[in-house]
Order: C-alpha cells, then sequence, then structure tokens
C-alpha cells in the first residue's frame, strides 16, 4: 500500500522541465525545450490553477475591451427590442382608436332604442298598474340601459 502512495504522490507533483525563449531575427519569439544555438535564456514556469488566466497587462486589456463591446452589443440589443416593443404598442393603440371612430353607428342606435323601449314599458306597466317591486325591477332596467348607452355612444 506504501509504495502505491509514493509512486501516486510522485505522478502527481509537478514536473519541472527547462524551456527557452529566443528571439528570431525578424522579432518574433519562440519558446522550446531546447535552447537555440548561441542562446541560452531560461524562462521560469510559474505554477497556475485551472482557469487562471495569468496577469498578462496585454491579455487583460483585450479581456476587458471584448466585455466592453459585449455589454455594447447587450445595452444596443436592449434599445432595439425596447423601440420595437415601443413602436407595437403606439401601432396597437391607434388600431383601438381608430377601432372606435369606425364602429358603426347601429351599435349605438341599438343602445339607445332599447333604453327607449325600456322607458316605453315602463310607462305601459304604469297605466295598468304596478307593484312596488315590479317599479323597482323596470327602474333598474331603465338605468341600466342608460349606462349602456353611455358605454357604447361615447
Amino acid at each position: 500500500m506504501r509504495p502505491l502512495i509514493l509512486i501516486l504522490l510522485f505522478l502527481s507533483s509537478p514536473t519541472m522541465a527547462e524551456v527557452y525563449q529566443w528571439t528570431d531575427a525578424e522579432g518574433n519569439t519562440h519558446f522550446g525545450s531546447q535552447p537555440p544555438p548561441g542562446q541560452r535564456q531560461q524562462v521560469e514556469i510559474r505554477q497556475s490553477s485551472p482557469g487562471d488566466m495569468g496577469s498578462g497587462r496585454q491579455y487583460q486589456g483585450s479581456e476587458s475591451d471584448i466585455i466592453r463591446q459585449s455589454r455594447e452589443l447587450d445595452r444596443r440589443k436592449r434599445e432595439q427590442r425596447l423601440e420595437a416593443a415601443k413602436s407595437r404598442y403606439e401601432r396597437r393603440i391607434s388600431e383601438i382608436g381608430s377601432d372606435q371612430e369606425d364602429r358603426p353607428g347601429y351599435v349605438c342606435t341599438g343602445a339607445k332604442n332599447r333604453l327607449e323601449s325600456a322607458r316605453e314599458r315602463w310607462d305601459a306597466q304604469k297605466v295598468q298598474g304596478y307593484t312596488l317591486s315590479e317599479q323597482t325591477r323596470h327602474e333598474q332596467r331603465i338605468r341600466d340601459a342608460q349606462r349602456h348607452r353611455d358605454n357604447i355612444c361615447r
């Protein structure tokens, strides 16, 4: 059991290898495990955790640019969706207004005729005689017909 633990510990430890860095005649930087002829500059490799992006200024700057561009794109998309919703709302409001204006006159005429009919029935009932409950019922019908007429005939 002990040898297995020792082997696992040995395998899990970080491997140290020499890494060399050099710049060629064109100014390009290269890294490798073998030094170029005539140069021997060793590079130190630091331990890093997964997801660690390093602390290089150039990378952080480009990352913030990417994030800024992404946020700007999201903001533009939100504004476009808001403008589209506003135009749909305004278009629907104008449709509703035109529906009310285009409402046929016979709807209002019908409401007025129903009110007149309720009044005529009440007048006819008065001639024949009525009870208190009949009077209440007829007056309620007239009030309902008036309310309906007022709602329809604006």
